[in-house]
C-alpha cells in the first residue's frame, strides 16, 4: 500500500465528498486537468496529486485505499470527518488522543485500519472502534 501525505489524502477526500468518482479523479489529475476540481475546493493543492501520480501508483492510491505517512490527531479526526461523515462528540467520543465508540462497518473499518500510519492502533469492540496512540 502506497504512502501518502495528510494534505495528499485531505484532497482525495474532499474530491470524494464532492461526488467525484475515483475515474474522473485518476483521469483529471493524469492529465493535469484541474479546473474542476478547484471549482471545488479553491485553496486545496490538488498540484500536489499531479506531483504524486508521477512518482506512485496513483490509480492504486485512488481505488484501493492508501495508508498516511504521519497522521496528527486533528488530522485523524478531519479525515474521519471527510471519508465516513462521523463527527467527534456526535458520532464518537475524544477523550484526550483516543477516539472510542465509532461505529463503522467492516469495509470502512479496514478502511480506517490502512490509512493509519504507525503513530496510531485502532482494536474493535462491541461499543465500536477505538483508535489511540501507539505506545
Amino acid at each position: 500500500m502506497e504512502s501518502i501525505t495528510l494534505m495528499e489524502a485531505y484532497a482525495i477526500e474532499t474530491l470524494r465528498g464532492n461526488g467525484i468518482s475515483n475515474d474522473k479523479i485518476i483521469e483529471n489529475i493524469k492529465a493535469n486537468d484541474l479546473e474542476e476540481f478547484k471549482a471545488v475546493k479553491e485553496n486545496m493543492d490538488f498540484d500536489a496529486l499531479v506531483k504524486l501520480s508521477k512518482n506512485a501508483d496513483f490509480e492504486a492510491i485512488v481505488n484501493d485505499g492508501y495508508k498516511v505517512k504521519f497522521l496528527t490527531f486533528n488530522g485523524l479526526k478531519n479525515l474521519i470527518k471527510m471519508k465516513f461523515g462521523k463527527f467527534a462528540d456526535e458520532d464518537y467520543q475524544v477523550d484526550e488522543f483516543v477516539i472510542s465508540g465509532l461505529e463503522l462497518d467492516e469495509n470502512q473499518q479496514k478502511d480506517l485500519e490502512n490509512i493509519l500510519s504507525a503513530n496510531w492502533t485502532l482494536s474493535s469492540e462491541a461499543g465500536g472502534v477505538t483508535v489511540k496512540p501507539t505506545k
